[in-house]
């Protein structure tokens, strides 16, 4: 068996063609597929014939656990690009059962040269600067990081517009923050270009804070409605990850012809 961390559209895509190969294959020969997501929501999205479909968070002892009964031969970690905390578990747990570990790392945009963008290393100091830069906030880094804004003293007296998933654990997060529900955008992404545009305007968002999740995470139309609508971009850099010593590929094409030569997925 082998086992899919996923967390991105590109996850489940890569889990279904897989899934898809071994489907033609005799029961004899074929591989099976584990697949945990960290949502109800993202099993929902996930479900596809010939996949294991698991819910959880889990810490290195979990994996070992999960590797060791389940006996798992292989770890592809399709997680968030910014998951980093969930891939050096993986990998962790990895080289303590000896287990084949491969990155799938969503490519990164080209960041524009334009003067109202800047870089900053986590969301403390987005939430710092974003409350230098303007007083309507419009927040596409989801719900993990929203505490951090909330409860910056940068952002007090500010409005902090927060676009989140439409699902009832993360409203109730927001709930629990304090936020009021005019501010809760819960919608599910990738957003064109000109509905990012048009809740620049709405909101009258003078600051956008993103991540660069690349084309997948709708990266590309949110840079371009900001710089067109003039306003400031907050960009939270993507963390440093050190991936010496493992496969990482950066197009699906790629990791599936990985699969195939090395782990009899044709």
């Amino acid at each position: 068996m082998i086992w899919i961390i996923s967390g991105t559209q590109d996850g489940r895509e890569i889990g279904a063609k897989l899934a898809d190969r071994e489907i033609k294959k005799s029961p004899e020969k074929r591989q099976e597929i584990l697949m945990t997501v960290v949502s109800q929501y993202g099993k929902v999205l996930a479900a596809h014939k010939g996949i294991d479909v698991e819910v959880g968070r889990f810490k290195q002892q979990d994996m070992v656990r999960i590797i060791k009964e389940k006996h798992i031969t292989l770890v592809l970690d399709a997680s968030h690009p910014y998951a980093a905390i969930v891939s050096e578990t993986a990998r962790s747990a990895c080289k303590e059962t000896d287990v084949d570990y491969v990155r799938f790392e969503r490519p990164e945009i080209s960041l524009p040269d334009y003067d109202k963008l800047y870089h900053v290393k986590d969301e403390f100091e987005a939430a710092e600067m974003a409350g230098e830069l303007g007083k309507s906030i419009l927040l596409t880094t989801g719900s993990k990081t929203l505490a951090a804004f909330v409860h910056a003293e940068a952002l007090k007296g500010k409005e902090i517009w927060a676009r989140v998933l439409p699902v009832s654990g993360v409203i109730k997060l927001c709930e629990d923050l304090g936020m009021k529900a005019k501010y809760i955008l819960a919608m599910q992404g990738p957003f064109s270009y000109e509905m990012n545009l048009a809740m620049i305007h709405d909101y009258e968002a003078d600051v956008m804070v993103t991540k660069n999740s690349g084309l997948v995470g709708g990266s590309d139309t949110k840079l371009k409605a900001a710089m067109d609508a003039g306003i400031s971009v907050i960009v939270i850099d993507k963390p440093v990850t050190d991936l010496s010593g493992f496969p990482v590929f950066s197009t699906q094409q790629d990791i599936l012809n990985y699969m195939e030569e090395y782990h009899g997925f044709y």
